[in-house]
């Protein structure tokens, strides 16, 4: 509306969120990442892997298409269908998989540990650990809740408030919508994996590329490139069952 009035978090949101375009190259990349960390960690045992928070399985078919793996998918948003390429989605959540114990050589946990209530972590990488082969990986993503910008709701420090401020600051937000979540780092998704049975084998900085950006803030991502290298948007991460 022109002439309306907006805080600075609000407008500075507006301007982080991403066209159709945008999500695509997010979308394809933390793909081709995540399918590569799965190549080079991977067992080939059971030859099935699973993604939980699926949702209507759009990651997971492009995961499905770069891999030989048969796979499923779990979400608590969902009945039982199938994605686009035919592939099986059940409802379920992270502490409660419906699946046999040892059923997978992976899962694959995408910027979801986030979405995860804290008092519910330990038994979601407990119940992962259970379906999971031994020598079975948790590959995934986690957004860094101190990055700047947050990820979640496109406001300017929120991840460095505390809970409250957060509640409060949260209702500025043009992404306002959807699951919550809670700034985790990824010391906690370490200390909590370690206790349910997980070796770490990889954890690694993790940028997308100036593509994925949204357009008006392309500008601010080059030159933000050395910072990011050290403060970075998300990590990823390769955990191992014992």
């Amino acid at each position: 509306m022109p002439g309306a009035r907006q805080t600075p978090g609000l407008a500075v949101g507006r301007s982080l969120l991403p066209s159709p375009e945008e999500w695509a190259a997010r979308n394809r990349v933390l793909a081709e990442t995540l399918s590569s960390l799965l190549q080079q960690h991977s067992p080939d045992v059971t030859g099935r892997a699973l993604e939980i928070g699926c949702q209507w399985g759009l990651l997971l078919d492009r995961l499905a298409s770069q891999s030989d793996k048969r796979w499923w998918g779990v979400d608590p948003v969902i009945e039982r269908h199938r994605s686009r390429r035919g592939y099986e989605l059940v409802n379920g959540t992270a502490d409660k998989i419906p699946f046999p114990d040892a059923a997978f050589d992976c899962v694959v946990l995408a910027n979801m540990y986030e979405h995860v209530p804290p008092h519910r972590r330990e038994a979601s990488l407990r119940e992962i650990a259970r379906v999971l082969i031994p020598g079975g990986v948790l590959v995934g993503q986690l957004p860094n809740p101190r990055f700047p910008i947050e990820s979640h709701s496109k406001l300017p420090f929120m991840g460095w408030l505390p809970p409250r401020a957060q509640n409060w600051y949260w209702r500025l937000s043009p992404a306002r919508r959807g699951a919550g979540f809670y700034s985790v780092t990824v010391g906690d998704l370490k200390r909590r994996a370690n206790g349910a049975g997980f070796d770490v084998m990889l954890i690694k900085k993790f940028n997308y590329p100036v593509e994925a950006a949204p357009q008006g803030i392309r500008w601010l991502v080059r030159r933000m490139h050395k910072p990011m290298a050290v403060v970075p948007w998300s990590w990823q991460f390769v955990l191992r069952r014992r």
